[in-house]
């Protein structure tokens, strides 16, 4: 039988756990200082080991990241020998074929996809890989080329008839940079954004691109941390900003702004944004420039101590919902996100008396199924 996955929200009331000693500046120095690396015949992951031993730098390559390479983490590297070259551009040589790219955290370097791979959710394939490289290697500083090869390979998905114009002049006016970053800053001005599809750019309203992203699993484990950290990393690993309504913070208990922890193993980034929203009472709102947790009808309400939630499934989201004190004799069981034709979503709460029967009959069913996921089979002994 297949295991549930799970999403552990808790709040504890203990002092924080030190911060580690802050290493970002002594990793920007060996970044930009010359290394020498040799690969041969190895794959991805051994790749990653390998690099750590010749540089000394620490890389962190989540799981569900090579999930995103073509091969995964088995992707064969025939042969790299680079010396005398900045870290950073070694890293990029190395990284960027295959649809990823790094930045520095405190204590490491964090291996991602990019941003037009990771909307994917799935690997990429090497036809999407090549179409992105040669918009990589496109420039600004020979607009002409750049223009026609926008012109052949993107498809607009979105609802303005002079959509076409409208692209063409916000890339003009960027004034300078790559393809990507062109295209990237371009989109933005106009509130759309873009993504890789096959031998095509499609370019499509924020909200929408948003909601795409939001399909794609993710992985955060952060203990005894401020809510505020623990919404950042969930942006971060989602890859979409992630804000929240000017007062939404004070709504909740103080010890859970500080003391707040999220462990979302591969879980799509919409389910940890329910989790989240059903246990803090907050709700959320797609919005063309992010996410938007924003304060409901009544604030969360402190648990019992050492309490600790589990959010393993949407039907278990709901049987929180079910328990939620913002209305006892109907509580709240669901929501429906409408898109809007400006590229923003509204969301509906939907009642347990306003589903219709047979939705009610097929929710009570569902929560069986989860709840029946759940329990240990007899003869595990409870290990």
């Amino acid at each position: 039988m297949r295991h549930a996955t799970h999403i552990f929200l808790s709040i504890l009331a203990m002092g924080q756990t030190p911060e580690p000693v802050p290493t970002r500046a002594l990793i920007e120095q060996a970044l930009n200082e010359p290394a020498r690396i040799t690969l041969k015949d190895v794959t991805l992951r051994d790749a990653v080991k390998l690099l750590e031993e010749q540089t000394g730098v620490r890389l962190l390559v989540p799981q569900e990241v090579l999930g995103f390479v073509p091969s995964g983490g088995g992707t064969r590297i025939d042969h790299a020998e680079m010396a005398n070259l900045p870290l950073r551009t070694a890293l990029e040589k190395l990284f960027s074929p295959v649809g990823l790219t790094f930045s520095v955290e405190n204590d490491h370097i964090l291996v991602e996809p990019k941003a037009a791979v990771r909307c994917l959710g799935r690997a990429a394939t090497w036809e999407e890989l090549d179409t992105l490289a040669q918009l990589e290697a496109l420039s600004l500083s020979n607009a002409g080329t750049l223009m026609s090869w926008l012109l052949q390979h993107v498809q607009l998905r979105v609802p303005d008839p002079a959509a076409q114009e409208r692209l063409n002049q916000a890339v003009r006016a960027v004034g300078a940079g790559s393809g990507d970053v062109a295209l990237s800053v371009a989109c933005r001005n106009l509130g759309w954004e873009w993504c890789l599809f096959g031998q095509q750019i499609v370019v499509m309203p924020a909200a929408q691109r948003i909601l795409q992203q939001l399909d794609v699993p993710v992985s955060v484990r952060l203990n005894h941390r401020p809510f505020f950290d623990v919404i950042t990393a969930v942006s971060k690993a989602a890859g979409v900003p992630i804000h929240l309504e000017p007062g939404a913070l004070g709504t909740l208990p103080l010890e859970w702004q500080r003391n707040f922890s999220l462990n979302a193993q591969n879980e799509p980034a919409s389910r940890v944004l329910d989790g989240i929203a059903a246990f803090t009472g907050l709700g959320y709102l797609i919005e063309p420039d992010g996410v938007l947790f924003y304060v409901r009808r009544a604030p969360a309400v402190e648990p019992p101590a050492g309490a600790t939630p589990s959010v393993p499934t949407e039907a278990s989201n709901a049987a929180v919902a079910d328990t939620a004190p913002r209305d006892d004799e109907d509580p709240i069981v669901g929501k429906i996100i409408v898109p809007l034709e400006d590229g923003r979503t509204m969301e509906w709460l939907v009642r347990r008396s306003e589903l219709p029967p047979d939705l009610r009959d097929r929710r009570a069913a569902d929560l069986r199924r989860a709840f029946d996921a759940l329990r240990v089979p007899a003869g595990d002994g409870g290990s």
